[in-house]
């Protein structure tokens, strides 16, 4: 509807009638347009001019399409279904009225009407449809509103609101094109979102810097650009075009979207913000969880620094420790452009930022620009810089550098965050350092015990040598007369092939004897592998052969049958058996019985080496198994020891009984009384052998 002249369509076949109302309603301010058919009256409204067309005064009785049909289908299309129609006719019947009312004309005038009652009602009728319009334009506008809340209530990320709110504004307003913009961190008025068909002229940009300046909204032709408002603080614009008209009701529409997209906003960075915080929190404890589960320098040191990186958003950063003899700075994950900026500022009179952070042990910010160059030819903006000091026990182990934060210039928070995240990385760091000083006594001492082994062995050896020297002189003896005998004497072939036998089974025995000796001195992998323990027993008894006869003692073995294979590092535990064994006949110098058994029980395996020698005192048995302690004149007092400690390592125990055993122990097989020598019995954990091993 025009404001300043309401527009009316007379359509009567009647040009006098016609041209009277045409005269009546314009003295009364009326714009009129006239038609005298029923058909010129639809295509009048149908056309484009349409809008301008506020009321149509219709006869009933046209010459082609009649007044009941034109206001049926007026009423039938969506563009005039809501037009203001008042029928003047010369039927006056109260059916006549009716059908008129029935078909949506909103009132009915008989001809000869007064001309003053047609005035009363049309101004009636305007006044009514005008009070109607505002109400149904505030309720379009609510509801608008209500839609533009709702939909922009529904999202929570920034990028949803954005864009939810945009589409939900131009679709409820039926406006053509749009966009949001948002102030920067320089106070400009960038875009972040638009819906802009190519046919739309393209929106004045400097609308939105105006509006974001003063907060005040402003129309301009059909486009209209509203302040986002939230706590008194203007976070962007909202430009429209495509509006039909402007006036307080469009004012106070799009500024109350304008508050409600402002909120949104708001709520959107409040929920970005505590999305921030969350995953800053994930980060740290990512920190946290990796310097505490790593030992390891370099890794602690590089996932530090990545995490520290991205949670900062800096464009790239450094991890330097300083050496606490010679003062060198050793970089971690650096740009060599920023390394080498570094290491030239550091070699300034003061040692630069880095001897500053670290003799001051306070942080340092610097806002400078600079351009750093590599010697390589790289080169990177120093925009801005922030150093911290690694400090552990009170002593500085380095700095952390970061350069560059994303988005403006370093904060409070930054500093507070970075110097959090040193503390954690120093104490790591020192944890790391630490670490490897145990690792590398660790395998020193490995090395050590492993060299101790050996020298047991070659002690072992030494014990053993007369008697298997002995033991490898008599097959050679008889090798000798058998070869001799065939040589040297005519013998028949039936003989020499018996004598050549008899060599090649004393060769054989040989190289059996040499074989078990060979894989017993030979230094240890330490490599458990599946054990057969009777083969092994009969190796240690083959290896000790001679050293049993030339003690004048007599051997008995109780092995179970089927004895499991046991994951053990075989020469280890033929060390441990050799030792017992030599010990065993050491302590019977005028002969005996040496008894092995080897049983199962209860999960473990027990393998007892018991004598009949003159046994040990209590005192004797408590300090056996501790290093140098010998109760013989020319023992060096670590066999057993070393032996414990094999023993140990395979999760096993050794236990000595020179007296019964005390309540509560576990049975060994056989276990001695007193005055029946000495039994040491080796328990060893059963384990289940995964098939790999058992190939």
């Amino acid at each position: 509807m025009t404001l300043d002249c309401p527009t009316i369509l007379v359509v009567d076949d009647d040009k006098m009638i016609a041209g009277f109302l045409n005269d009546l309603l314009s003295e009364a301010g009326y714009c009129v347009r006239m038609v005298h058919n029923g058909q010129e009256a639809l295509d009048r409204l149908a056309s484009p001019e349409r809008d301008e067309i506020d009321l149509v005064l219709l006869d009933v009785m046209l010459p082609d399409v009649d007044g009941y049909t034109v206001c049926r289908r007026l009423r039938a299309a969506p563009n005039t279904a809501r037009l203001l129609i008042i029928m003047v006719t010369g039927r006056d019947k109260p059916t006549e009225k009716t059908l008129g009312l029935d078909l949506g004309a909103d009132d009915y005038i008989a001809k000869p009407f007064d001309p003053q009652e047609l005035l009363a009602r049309v101004r009636s009728m305007l006044r009514l449809h005008r009070a109607e319009q505002d109400l149904w334009t505030r309720n379009q506008a609510l509801a608008a509103l209500n839609a533009v809340s709702q939909t922009i209530g529904r999202a929570v990320e920034l990028p949803d609101v954005l864009r939810s709110a945009l589409d939900q504004v131009l679709d409820s307003l039926e406006l053509p094109a749009g966009l949001i913009t948002l102030r920067s961190l320089s106070g400009q008025q960038l875009v972040a979102v638009q819906r802009w068909s190519l046919d739309t002229p393209q929106p004045n940009i400097l609308l939105a810097e105006q509006v974001g300046q003063t907060g005040q909204p402003v129309f301009e032709d059909q486009a209209a650009c509203v302040p986002l408002i939230s706590r008194n603080r203007v976070l962007g614009t909202l430009v429209v075009t495509g509006l039909a008209r402007t006036g307080p009701n469009a004012f106070d529409l799009l500024a109350a979207i304008g508050s409600q997209i402002g909120a949104a906003l708001e709520r959107a960075r409040l929920y970005q913000d505590a999305q921030q915080r969350s995953e800053d929190l994930a980060i740290l404890n990512e920190i946290s969880r990796a310097v505490t589960s790593s030992l390891e320098l370099d890794r602690v040191l590089t996932t530090s620094l990545h995490s520290i990186r991205q949670i900062l958003h800096v464009e790239a950063g450094s991890l330097i420790l300083v050496d606490s003899d010679s003062g060198a700075l050793q970089f971690r994950n650096t740009l060599p452009a920023l390394e080498t900026w570094i290491r030239r500022d550091a070699a300034q009179p003061g040692n630069g930022l880095i001897g500053t952070v670290t003799t001051l042990r306070e942080p340092l910010i610097i806002k400078d620009s600079h351009v750093l160059h590599a010697e390589a030819g790289d080169e990177i903006t120093l925009r801005n810089l922030l150093a911290v000091p690694l400090i552990a026990k009170s002593q500085v182990l380095g700095a952390i550098v970061v350069i560059n934060r994303t988005e403006g210039s370093f904060t409070s928070d930054d500093l507070e965050l970075l110097q959090f995240l040193a503390g954690a990385v120093a104490v790591a760091t020192e944890n790391a350092r630490l670490y490897g000083e145990l690792a590398d006594f660790a395998q020193e001492l490995e090395r050590s015990q492993a060299q101790l082994i050996q020298a047991e062995k070659l002690a072992a050896t030494g014990r053993l040598a007369a008697s298997l020297s002995h033991e490898i002189n008599n097959p050679l003896q008889a090798i000798h007369n058998c070869l001799h005998l065939v040589i040297d004497r005519p013998l028949a072939d039936e003989k020499k092939k018996y004598y050549l036998s008899l060599a090649q089974n004393e060769v054989e025995r040989l190289m059996t004897l040499v074989q078990r000796a060979l894989e017993f001195y030979r230094p240890s992998k330490g490599h458990a592998a599946p054990t057969d323990v009777t083969r092994l027993i009969e190796t240690v008894l083959a290896l000790s052969n001679k050293r049993l006869e030339h003690g004048h003692v007599r051997v008995q073995t109780q092995l179970q049958r089927d004895l499991p294979r046991l994951l053990a590092v075989p020469d280890q535990l033929t060390q441990v058996l050799l030792n017992l064994i030599i010990n065993a006949v050491e302590a019977m110098p005028n002969g005996g019985m040496l008894t092995i058994a080897a049983s199962t029980q209860e999960g473990w395996l027990a393998i007892d080496v018991r004598d009949t020698g003159p046994g040990l005192s209590p005192d004797e048995v408590a300090k056996i198994f501790e290093p140098f302690y010998t109760t013989k004149s020319d023992g060096t007092g670590l066999g057993l020891a070393v032996s414990y400690g094999i023993i140990q390592q395979h999760g096993g125990r050794i236990e000595v009984h020179s007296a019964p055993a005390s309540a509560g122990a576990p049975a060994s097989a056989g276990a001695p009384t007193e005055g029946s020598g000495t039994t040491f019995t080796v328990w060893l954990p059963l384990q289940p052998i995964a098939e790999d091993d058992r190939a």
